[in-house]
């Protein structure tokens, strides 16, 4: 699992940004990380589970295979 660090701030105006970027200058900030799973896996707080997820702490993630893929049928199916 990848973990990068995020920083969300206000903007002048209104709204926020999440970025990799730090902030400017004498900006507050909250730190916030995206998790990011390595290839062919997953990743799971015992709930969820996925590929990529921006979280407010990465305490209780770890790695997990995939879920199975599922498959309803042909591509063709239904197409006359």
């Amino acid at each position: 699992m990848k973990r990068k660090n995020l920083y969300k701030y206000e903007r002048e105006g209104g709204g926020y940004t999440v970025s990799p970027e730090k902030p400017p200058e004498g900006k507050d900030f909250w730190r916030r990380y995206r998790l990011i799973a390595d290839e062919g896996k997953a990743i799971t707080n015992g709930e969820i589970i996925t590929q990529v997820i921006d979280v407010k702490s990465y305490a209780g993630w770890r790695d997990c295979d995939p879920p199975p893929e599922e498959t309803s049928g042909s591509i063709d199916e239904g197409i006359q």
